[in-house]
């Protein structure tokens, strides 16, 4: 599983349709990358996940979750999983 899979497959796990979620880390990517340059950190999307320690993943997700939530508001605002990713 590649590092974006595993990030792909976080948002899945909280009801988010594969598709949708691979729609939301095309927003999120290009976004995360530019914080993670200010910090001099390149996160490898394409590389396997367990090149990385668990603890980075929750600090993905916590990036990435804004970007769901505004994906629900414009796609499906009456979405029973929004609130999730507040």
């Amino acid at each position: 599983m590649t590092t974006q899979e595993k990030v792909e497959s976080m948002l899945i796990d909280l009801g988010m349709f594969e598709r949708h979620a691979k729609d939301v880390m095309e927003k999120a990517k290009p976004q995360i990358d530019e914080v993670m340059k200010n910090i001099n950190y390149r996160i490898t999307w394409d590389r396997p996940a367990s090149e990385y320690p668990e603890v980075l993943f929750t600090m993905v997700f916590d990036a990435v979750k804004p970007f769901a939530y505004a994906w629900y508001e414009e796609n499906l605002p009456e979405a029973w999983n929004k609130d999730m990713f507040k």
